[in-house]
């Protein structure tokens, strides 16, 4: 197809200094024989239409000059005919010398004129042809052989194949091309309509397939005969790939949003938005104080919000026969009473996009049900009409938690009664024997007395037996009533090694059983502890027996340490570590309150004696829990506060 080649060449920038160098070759050329005609005509016999091969310098002219080289060729010619003609003739007249100068003349002329509209035309063809190459996309052309024979610079990039490499062979052995249907189907559409558009996939020059929307023209000649097939087209690959990544992400959001076992709702806020605008534009600045002196408009609102889509979850909680049931206002399932919405307005309003809480909704049945919600927005904050809520119902949950506050609160004071039956028990036992003693003893000198002659001896021994029992019986009450008071007692100074070597003999038999190894680091600077021996033994003593408990279910290595160490400049430092089970959560912010205990069978007492203890001694008890496992219970004991005390 001779017309399309040159179009080629024409875009290329490299080509204009030979096609330059041609053009003054053509114009030297012409010039040349312009003057060899001019010559023979006026200076040689011959009588013929020499003049007449003046038209080949024009056309010389013509194949590479401007339309002023043209016109100028042409004038040229024609005054050298002219001036041959009268060179040769003299004064004109009607001959045939005459005709064959104005044949010779109006032959040049029309040629000029031919030539300048066939430049036009070319000057069309060639802007046409660097518009084609100035487009980003790929357009070729092939004849009906399926030929390449026109190859832009979009074609290039989009393929890979340069055009001196793609001009000349088969479209489809070049690019393999796949089409969504049948070809006959295609050449059938092309061929009836003269266009066809479809995507078709493509072989890029390294091995990659491209997808490409196509886009083909069928070109005629003017009898109406196919002539060849302009076809161009757009890479859509990673559109398509977008396209496929965005349909696979909505077919993974629907799927979980339709087979979540939590209710899923859909909701569009455009109206409440707008209502929310209208109220801007009246004044309204601050708006959360708005909503709160005005219920009524957030009830508004609340009506406003359109429930678009909810899930099959969504549908079993509210008792639904069909989502489309629950499709409408919100306000149907929110009680006037819900105060939660505003604040939900509010966040929204602001631009926060992610809004949560507990609240109730009434199902279509009409019973009330407490949930937990979170409200976000998965298309950014700008975009309302689309707003996603999770909805958690925790109804029977609330219920147990309620029943098991009630059962938590009985079994409290059930263990408040036990423990106090426990400690009456203690005292009792402790109690009876002196009471019972001077029982005995007041008997007795009663019996002395009475007698015909009273043995007053034995009756002062008796009751002096007396009074000691009430004594003894008198120290008891106060040893468990000072465990619980603030009272100032006779603190001594005492050795800290020795006290613990006394509370590991008490618990050799628990660590042996629980094969537990004891490790005692008394830093050599630590000062010397003062204070009521007796207790402080039975804090150290307490806490090493809850240490090795907390062990006893512990697999590995089983390790108490008890270290002691200066705490500042006139205090100390005790710590009891351990490498068990560690303090629960769940009990850690009240381990030390009465009757709180994580041990079967245990009062919960003991530790809120040691802190007791340890508080009137003027220091401070509190636990931790170790990264490796285990926990660590520390007491400081102010030396110089301590001292003072006992002075």
């Amino acid at each position: 197809m001779p017309p399309y080649r040159p179009l080629q060449a024409s875009a290329g920038g490299s080509l204009v200094g030979p096609r330059r160098a041609v053009a003054g070759l053509l114009m030297t050329a012409g010039a040349l024989l312009a003057l060899a005609v001019f010559l023979v005509d006026t200076f040689t016999p011959l009588q013929g239409a020499v003049a007449v091969v003046y038209l080949v310098v024009v056309l010389l002219v013509a194949a590479s000059g401007s339309r002023r080289a043209i016109g100028g060729a042409a004038f040229g010619c024609m005054g050298l005919t002219i001036v041959s003609f009268v060179r040769g003739h003299g004064f004109p007249a009607l001959d045939a010398a005459m005709l064959r100068c104005l044949v010779s003349l109006a032959a040049i002329a029309i040629t000029a004129v031919l030539s300048l509209r066939a430049r036009d035309r070319l000057a069309t063809i060639a802007g046409q042809a660097r518009l084609i190459e100035l487009t980003h996309d790929s357009i070729y052309v092939r004849d009906m052989d399926d030929v390449i024979v026109l190859w832009n610079t979009g074609a290039e990039q989009l393929y890979g194949w340069t055009a001196s490499e793609a001009m000349g062979r088969r479209a489809l052995d070049l690019l393999g091309t796949a089409l969504p249907g049948h070809h006959t189907c295609v050449d059938a559409a092309l061929f009836s309509t003269g266009r066809w558009e479809g995507e078709v996939t493509q072989r890029h020059r390294d091995g990659r397939l491209v997808v490409v929307a196509a886009r083909c023209a069928l070109l005629r000649d003017d009898r109406g005969k196919a002539r060849v097939i302009l076809e161009a087209g757009t890479d859509v690959t990673a559109r398509r790939a977008a396209d496929a990544a965005l349909s696979d992400s909505e077919r993974r959001y629907r799927s979980m949003f339709e087979k979540a076992r939590f209710s899923f709702w859909e909701e569009d806020w455009t109206l409440v938005m707008a209502r929310i605008a209208t109220l801007r534009e009246e004044g309204v600045a601050d708006l959360a104080a708005y909503l709160q002196a005005n219920p009524a408009f957030v009830r508004e609102c609340c009506h406003l919000t359109q429930v678009t889509d909810v899930n099959d979850a969504t549908v079993r909680m509210l008792g639904a026969g069909s989502r489309e049931a629950l499709l409408g206002p919100l306000d149907r399932f929110l009680p006037a009473s819900d105060t939660t919405f505003g604040r939900v307005i509010l966040t929204i309003a602001q631009g926060g996009g992610v809004a949560e809480g507990e609240t109730h909704i009434v199902n279509l049945k009409g019973e009330r049900l407490t949930v937990l919600f979170a409200l976000n927005m998965p298309l950014g904050p700008t975009r309302v009409d689309r707003v996603l809520v999770s909805v958690v119902d925790i109804t029977d949950r609330k219920r147990a938690e309620r029943a098991l506050m009630a059962v938590q609160s009985e079994l409290a004071q059930a263990a408040r009664i036990t423990a106090l039956g426990e400690m009456s028990a203690s005292i009792a036992h402790e109690v009876n024997q002196p009471l019972a003693a001077i029982v005995t003893h007041g008997e007795a000198s009663l019996r002395w007395l009475r007698r015909p002659s009273p043995d007053l001896l034995e009756a002062c021994h008796a009751m002096e037996r007396v009074v000691r029992d009430a004594r003894r019986a008198s120290e008891v009450v106060h040893r468990v009533r000072s465990l619980a008071s603030k009272e100032p007692r006779q603190h001594v100074r005492f050795d800290l090694a020795a006290l613990i070597a006394e509370c590991a003999l008490l618990l050799d038999g628990e660590m042996a059983q629980h094969h537990v190894m004891l490790s005692v680091d008394i830093a050599p600077e630590a000062p010397l502890p003062r204070g009521d021996r007796v207790q402080l033994q039975q804090v150290v003593l307490n806490l090493m027996g809850n240490a090795i408990r907390a062990m006893s279910s512990v697999d590995g290595p089983r390790s108490l340490i008890v270290r002691a160490r200066p705490d500042g400049d006139d205090g100390i430092l005790i710590e009891v570590e351990d490498s068990g089970t560690g303090i629960a959560e769940d009990i850690a912010a009240h381990l030390f309150d009465a009757f709180v205990t994580s041990r079967g069978g245990g009062m919960g007492m003991g530790l809120a004696i040691c802190r007791s203890t340890v508080e009137s001694h003027g220091g401070r008890l509190w636990a931790t829990n170790r990264p490796e496992g285990g926990a660590t219970f520390h007491f400081t004991l102010p030396v110089a506060v301590a001292e003072e005390a006992g002075a």
